[in-house]
């Protein structure tokens, strides 16, 4: 699976600490390798197509596109932050 990332979660991913974002990367590649894996503690959020991802005090927002094979990142912000869009 092709893993797309949107321009506002890459910008916040250069932000993040080094050591943390390699883990965010590495549960990036787990989950396009094997999107129903439970392991990754993904779940649905409500009202929408949107999944969340936990990786420490990090959440990544994300949606997939199982026909063409895309899991679009649309946001990676921390625990507080991310559900107030």
């Amino acid at each position: 699976m092709q893993v797309l990332i949107r321009r506002a979660a890459a910008k916040m991913l250069r932000r993040i600490p080094a050591d943390r974002r390699t883990q965010i990367l590495q549960r990036l590649k787990d989950l396009a390798a094997d999107p129903n894996s439970r392991a990754l503690d993904v779940q649905p959020l409500a009202g929408g197509e949107s999944f969340r991802l936990r990786v420490g005090d990090y959440r990544i927002i994300f949606s997939l596109d199982r026909p063409a094979g895309v899991l679009t990142v649309d946001a990676i912000r921390t625990r507080g932050d991310v559900y107030k869009r």
